[in-house]
């Protein structure tokens, strides 16, 4: 058996920030083989399916699924689905004033529960990436949130009773099912009848969980993407509004301007500027 890598902070960590937040998919590493690590790792699940080893535990990591790895730990994880796609926070204890050996590396973790997690960590990410004046202030903070929404989840994970177990998973699920098309016409219809409930349900399952219509949950995921593809610049608008899914561009530009205050041309000028460009991140 291969001996297990081993990572510093020193490694991947900047020393004055004390934090790192990265955007990481399958086709930069088709899997990550056993290792560990001196400082915590926070990894959250946006897309796809895989199987994740923590220790001497192996758990089916999927769409809205988030995870603990304690300085210490050894995992690894192998991608089952063609795209799988996380975000990848590391930190030292540290850099938040918060008991992080409270939370548990033997569970797993769920965005359902008001969206919190997956807001969080969508939060984190654009402010990382956008290294505003006083960023690593506002890390803190979601962060802080961030490690209280996970133990808070301790507590209350014992007491949910079936229905609402239920309403989660169907939840992470049609999630997914956002995330990995995305780029297709996505109904209602389609979208409840993929998951075997009504319209109508899924309707109430996003408006009670994540304050928002399932609709405009898609739309605000699709638009995130597209500003991620501005920034890098490699596409036109218009190409970009097509890889999103949005296939009447007129009507792309005015949700575009909608959320982010400007044309999609102006925000992907701002980014050369990151000062200039909206930061915050909407709750996906």
């Amino acid at each position: 058996m291969a001996e297990k890598r081993k990572f510093t902070h020193a490694q991947l960590i900047r020393p004055d920030e004390g934090i790192r937040v990265h955007l990481l998919h399958n086709g930069l590493y088709r899997s990550v083989g056993a290792h560990a690590h001196d400082f915590v790792e926070l990894l959250y699940v946006r897309s796809g399916k895989a199987i994740h080893r923590v220790n001497d535990k192996t758990f089916r990591a999927g769409a809205g699924d988030a995870f603990v790895i304690q300085a210490g730990d050894t995992h690894s994880f192998e991608p089952i689905t063609p795209y799988f796609e996380w975000i990848d926070c590391l930190f030292l204890p540290a850099f938040v004033d918060y008991d992080v050996r409270s939370l548990l590396s033997s569970r797993k973790y769920f965005s359902g529960d008001g969206m919190e997690t997956d807001y969080l960590m969508q939060a984190m990410l654009r402010e990382y990436e956008a290294k505003k004046p006083a960023y690593l202030t506002k890390l803190r903070g979601y962060m802080l949130a961030l490690l209280a929404e996970l133990g808070r989840q301790i507590e209350q994970r014992a007491d949910l009773n079936y229905g609402s177990r239920k309403k989660i998973r169907l939840l992470q699920e049609a999630v997914e099912y956002v995330h990995l098309h995305h780029r297709d016409k996505i109904t209602l219809d389609t979208a409840a009848a993929k998951l075997g409930i009504s319209r109508s349900t899924l309707n109430r399952l996003f408006r009670g969980h994540a304050n928002d219509s399932f609709a405009g949950f898609v739309n605000a995921y699709r638009l995130e993407r597209c500003g991620r593809l501005l920034r890098a610049g490699d596409l036109s608008v218009r190409d970009a509004a097509l890889e999103c899914g949005f296939a009447d561009v007129k009507h792309f530009r005015t949700l575009f301007r909608r959320r982010f205050g400007m044309t999609p041309g102006e925000f992907r000028r701002a980014a050369a500027d990151p000062a200039e460009v909206p930061g915050e991140p909407g709750r996906l």
